[in-house]
Order: structure tokens, then C-alpha cells, then sequence
């Protein structure tokens, strides 16, 4: 399978806006319908498990390489289902780089080229913050800040003239949308 043939789609949004949860929705449909599909869970959430919250721009790269690498694994598969890309860790970088620091200027410049080359890669969903936030225990404990990272996203997205589609509602509303962006079409036989 060629990289033009398999779909990897990005669910994006600020901590705790269902991009899992949509993420593993649309899985389910899409392998009961035929698809070899995967979902490739945030590698941030693992690593913050253990080493907590990213405090230097220079763990960006950590995170970065370690998205890549799930990601990389699921090449076997039709379609991948994404709740992060590496195009956020750009996004990250900014907010916790320290601009007067050459060091971590060219670390944000290094950034942003290798999200600008794996942009291509990736179709786009956004999702807007609708529902209060619930605590997962893991990360980003404060809806304020949790609202900053929304911004920031969607900054990131318009300021690079990134293609994306937004994606509202309910769990069916999300899940029909993406449908109807990215095509389904059941490819099992009624007697499989």
C-alpha cells in the first residue's frame, strides 16, 4: 500500500474536546465495514503519564519522534485515526519556548519545518471546545489553559492556511461529518 492510497486523519482540538473518543468511534465503523483501520493515541499522554508535563521546548522533539513512531507502526493499515499529529508539537513549541534564546528559536524554526513536511500527510479535522471539560487525571487540569491550547491550535491552522474541517455536535453529528469529508462505503459481502 502506498501512502497515497492510505488516509491518516487528524483529530484535533485542546485537551478534553472527544478527540479519543471520536477517534475510536470512527475505528469501530470503519473495521466493521471493511477497512483496515487503527487509532494512534497521543504519544504526549504517555509520556506526560511518566515524566509529566513538558516544561522545555526541547521535549517537543521527544514527543515529536515518539508521535512519528506510532504512527509509522500503523503503516499497515488503510486508514489511521489520530488524536494528535505532529504538526502540534510546532504549536507546543511555542508555548513554551523562550523566544530571546537563540537555542530554542532554531529549535521552533526546526519545528516548524518538519511540521510544514508532514502537513501533506494528514486530512484535518478540528473540533471546538462545546462541553465543559472532564478531568482525566493525566493532564491540563484547568479549562483556562485548556481553552488556550484551542486557540492556539486554531491560530496554528488559519495563520498557515492548513486545510481542516470543523466537527460539532454530538457523537453521531461527529461521526457522520468525518464520514461524509473522508467517504465510507461497506466493504464486507452481506455473508461476511
Amino acid at each position: 500500500m502506498t501512502m497515497a492510497e492510505r488516509k491518516k486523519i487528524a483529530i484535533l482540538g485542546g485537551p478534553g474536546t472527544g478527540k479519543t473518543t471520536l477517534c475510536k468511534q470512527l475505528d469501530v465503523d470503519y473495521s466493521l465495514a471493511g477497512y483496515v483501520s487503527s487509532v494512534c493515541l497521543e504519544f504526549a499522554r504517555s509520556y506526560i503519564s511518566h515524566y509529566g508535563v513538558p516544561v522545555s521546548i526541547f521535549e517537543q522533539f521527544l514527543l515529536y519522534e515518539g508521535q512519528k513512531r506510532r504512527e509509522k507502526e500503523l503503516n499497515y493499515c488503510d486508514i489511521i485515526f489520530c488524536d494528535n499529529a505532529t504538526i502540534l508539537n510546532y504549536v507546543y513549541g511555542l508555548m513554551s519556548g523562550n523566544l530571546k534564546d537563540p537555542k530554542e528559536v532554531y529549535a521552533l524554526m526546526k519545528l516548524y519545518e518538519w511540521a510544514m513536511k508532514d502537513l501533506p500527510g494528514y486530512e484535518v479535522f478540528y473540533i471546538p471546545r462545546e462541553f465543559s471539560m472532564d478531568k482525566d487525571g493525566i493532564r491540563y487540569q484547568d479549562e483556562e489553559f485548556a481553552e488556550i491550547v484551542d486557540t492556539k491550535i486554531r491560530n496554528f491552522l488559519d495563520i498557515m492556511n492548513v486545510p481542516y474541517t470543523i466537527v460539532t455536535g454530538d457523537m453521531d453529528n461527529r461521526v457522520q461529518m468525518v464520514k461524509d469529508k473522508i467517504g465510507f462505503e461497506n466493504k464486507r459481502t452481506p455473508s461476511e
